[in-house]
């Protein structure tokens, strides 16, 4: 393979690695000290609109969902701060601030983790789980972040 093919190559699958996660702020430039607020949500579509989480308990499966699907981007307490987190554009969303928690309904977060970016500001690069994971995956996923509400 010629080096410059080669390069770009590598880049794209840079790029997509980096892409697979995301969401939940306004699109601000991060840095290492400072997250981006949580802003311009769009409306949750009629589709996914006044769902209620049908396991709310399921708190401890919706964990190993995290640390297998999310951790990478979310880090290992939910708040954004892992290094490919920062880096993402806009950064990793910070799922345990009281703006995020209080904002959003489970229908929302439902919403964003099953059609991913989509759901979230404009460039967000969150990997949409509707096909990876199962309903009720999914769900768990929504009791897990709901755990993860700063006290």
């Amino acid at each position: 393979m010629k080096p410059k093919l080669m390069m770009t190559v590598l880049l794209a699958g840079m790029a997509a690695f980096f892409a697979a996660c995301g969401g939940g702020s306004n699109g601000a430039a991060g840095n290492s000290t400072a997250k981006a607020p949580v802003v311009l949500r769009k409306s949750v579509p009629a589709e996914f609109k006044d769902k209620t989480n049908p396991t709310p308990d399921a708190v401890a499966d919706g964990e190993k969902v995290f640390k297998s699907q999310c951790i990478s981007c979310h880090g290992d307490k939910g708040d954004g701060d892992s290094a490919i987190g920062k880096a993402l554009k806009p950064p990793a969303g910070d799922l345990t601030s009281a703006e995020f928690q209080n904002s959003v309904n489970d229908d929302y977060i439902f919403w964003h983790i099953t059609v991913g970016g989509a759901a979230g500001p404009e460039g967000s690069g969150m990997t949409p789980f509707k096909d990876s994971l199962k309903e009720e995956q999914r769900w768990a996923l929504v009791a897990y972040v709901r755990s993860l509400k700063k006290k």
